[in-house]
C-alpha cells in the first residue's frame, strides 16, 4: 500500500535502540513506564468506585477524563504518590495495546472505547448507554468475561503516568468540577515535581525523569518488546482528538513506525458530522494543556507539510483509521451488530431457553426450559438482555443533550431504568 511522507525527526532505523541512544537513566524510565498497564477488569473497578468511595458527584454522562483525574484518580493515589496504576499492580504490566485520547473527552466514552476494542466493536454508543446506569455495569462485566476479555491489558496515561510528580499541585486553568461547580482541589502531597526541563535532561534538553515526555518511545518499546502491539484512538463526541497535539503526534508516530492503530468512535452519524472538519487538519492548530509539550512536538516534526499529509493519509488513506467505514455495506450491517456479537451458549450449557421479548407494546417475558438438541444453539442471558436494552432503553448518549430527569444520574439503583428492569427478569 501506498505510504505518506516521512514526518518525524530522526526516524529511527532500529527501534530497539532507540532508548538507548538517550542514555540508560532515559531507557530506565521509559521502560517504567511501559510497565503501567491495566486490565480492562482494574479499570471497570475503577469505574465503579466512582460516585461511592471516591468523587462523589460523578455523573456518567457529565465528568470528563480531567474531571476524573482531579476528583479520583489524584484523591485515592495521594497517600502513596504513585501512578493508579503502581497501586493496584501487584506486577509490572506491559500492555498489549496504547489508548490515545483526550482529557476533555467524557470519561464514561473513555471506558466505553476501551469495552468497545476488547469486544470488536467499531462504536461503542451502546456500551456507553449501559455504563450510564450502575445496573448496565454488571452487563458489561458479563460480555468481557463472556468473551474472556477482562484480561485485556491498556496503556492510558490518566492511570499510567505519577500525577503526583507533576500536575497534582496546581489548578493553572483554574477548572471546577461541572456538576457542584466547585474547583477542582489541589493535592498538598510532598513528591517532587518534575517537568519537561526539570534537572538532571538529556543531550537534548529533555528531563529524564519527566514522565510526560516519553510517550514516543515507550510507543516504540513496546512495540519492540510486546507481540502485536497497536494503538486504539478512543474518539470524543466531539472528534476533538485530532485537534491535540500529543493524539496527532502519537497516531502519527505509531503509524511511522508501522505500529497498527484502531479508531473508535461514539457513532457512525458523528463521523459524517465532522467529516469536513477532519480533511482540514494542521497539527500547528492542535492544541496542548501545557505550552512546553506543543512545542516539543513541532520541535520535533522536521516537515510541518510533510507531517500535515501524513495525518490526513492516516486518516482518510486505504490502511487508515477510518478503512473500516470506506464500505457501505459494512456500515449497514453495524445496525444491532453489538446484540448480535455477543457469543450464544453452545448445546448442553444451562438447557434454559429464554424466549426473545418481542417489540410490541405489553409483551411478557417467557421463559422455559426446554432439553437440548445436538448441535442446536440458544440465546444466552446476556443475548436477552442486550436484545431488551436495545429495545426499551431510554437512557440518553450525552450528558449535554439529555434533560434534568435523563438517567445520566450515576444511582445504586433506579425503579425507572430500563436497565434495572431488565436485569431484574434475567438475573438467575
Amino acid at each position: 500500500a501506498m505510504r505518506g511522507p516521512t514526518a518525524f525527526r530522526q526516524a529511527p532505523k532500529a527501534k530497539k535502540t532507540r532508548c538507548m541512544e538517550k542514555g540508560e537513566e532515559w531507557q530506565r524510565k521509559v521502560q517504567e513506564l511501559a510497565s503501567r498497564g491495566l486490565s480492562l477488569e482494574k479499570l471497570l473497578d475503577f469505574y465503579k468506585m466512582l460516585g461511592t468511595c471516591v468523587m462523589h458527584s460523578f455523573q456518567p454522562g457529565v465528568h470528563t477524563t480531567n474531571d476524573v483525574v482531579r476528583l479520583a484518580i489524584i484523591p485515592l493515589t495521594s497517600s502513596a504518590s504513585s501512578s493508579y496504576a503502581d497501586m493496584v499492580n501487584d506486577t509490572e504490566v506491559f500492555p498489549h495495546k496504547m489508548v490515545t485520547h483526550n482529557w476533555s473527552n467524557n470519561f464514561r466514552d473513555l471506558l466505553s472505547s476501551v469495552v468497545a476494542d476488547a469486544l470488536g466493536e467499531h462504536t461503542f454508543e451502546f456500551i456507553a448507554e449501559l455504563l450510564s446506569d450502575r445496573a448496565g455495569v454488571p452487563v458489561v462485566e458479563r460480555m468481557l468475561r463472556q468473551q474472556e476479555c477482562m484480561n485485556k491489558t491498556y496503556w492510558i496515561c490518566a492511570f499510567a503516568v505519577n500525577q503526583h510528580r507533576g500536575i497534582c499541585g496546581s489548578n493553572p486553568r483554574a477548572d471546577v468540577d461541572p456538576v457542584t461547580h466547585i474547583p477542582h482541589p489541589v493535592c498538598h502531597c510532598t513528591a517532587p515535581k518534575i517537568f519537561n526541563t526539570t534537572l538532571p535532561v538529556n543531550s537534548d534538553g529533555q528531563s529524564i525523569e519527566c514522565e510526560m515526555n516519553k510517550f514516543d518511545d515507550m510507543i516504540h518499546l513496546l512495540h519492540s518488546q510486546v507481540p502485536d502491539f497497536s494503538l486504539v484512538a478512543s474518539v470524543d463526541y466531539y472528534f476533538q482528538i485530532f485537534m491535540r497535539a500529543w493524539c496527532v503526534a502519537e497516531l502519527v508516530e505509531a503509524e511511522t513506525c508501522g505500529i497498527s492503530s484502531v479508531m473508535k468512535i461514539h457513532s457512525e452519524e458523528l463521523l459524517d458530522q465532522y467529516y469536513n472538519e477532519l480533511s482540514r487538519l494542521d497539527v500547528r492548530a492542535c492544541k496542548a494543556s501545557r505550552a512546553e509539550d506543543k512545542a516539543m512536538i513541532l520541535y520535533r516534526i522536521r516537515n510541518v507539510d510533510a507531517f500535515n499529509a501524513r495525518l490526513q493519509w492516516l486518516i482518510f488513506g486505504s490502511q487508515g483509521l477510518f478503512k473500516s467505514w470506506t464500505d457501505a455495506h459494512q456500515r449497514a450491517k453495524m445496525v444491532g451488530r453489538i446484540a448480535r456479537r455477543v457469543q450464544k451458549r453452545q448445546a448442553g450449557d444451562t438447557g434454559e431457553y429464554i424466549v426473545p421479548v418481542k417489540r410490541s407494546s405489553g409483551s411478557q417475558t417467557k421463559s422455559s426450559s426446554r432439553s437440548s438438541k445436538s448441535g442446536s444453539r440458544r440465546l444466552s442471558q446476556i443475548d436477552e438482555v442486550l436484545y431488551r436494552l436495545r429495545a426499551h432503553s431510554t437512557l440518553h448518549m450525552d450528558g449535554k443533550k439529555s434533560s434534568k430527569s435523563s438517567s445520566s444520574r450515576w444511582t445504586a439503583s433506579s425503579k425507572s431504568s430500563s436497565v434495572n428492569k431488565i436485569m431484574t427478569v434475567t438475573t438467575v
